[in-house]
């Protein structure tokens, strides 16, 4: 499974292909539709997930073993 820092990089690499193709376009409607359609949404993504491993390297995130975080309080019962 991939990792967020590898997801990351991965739509990183997209984007710069997408901003080329926006800034090199012959077509200015096209290079507008590529823009709003596919650039805005994935800078929003690349925002938020550049968020997220900002908080994980800083230790927001509590690692839970998976018995420790999905197990029951019996004691409720």
């Amino acid at each position: 499974m991939a990792t967020l820092n590898e997801i990351y990089k991965e739509l990183e690499s997209i984007m710069e292909d997408v901003e080329a193709y926006v800034e090199e376009a012959d077509n200015a409607n096209q290079a507008s539709d590529v823009a709003g359609s596919i650039k805005n949404p994935l800078e929003k993504i690349l925002s938020a997930l550049d968020g997220i491993i900002d908080d994980e390297s800083a230790g927001v995130y509590e690692a839970y073993e998976e018995d420790e975080f999905y197990e029951e309080d019996e004691s409720s019962w």
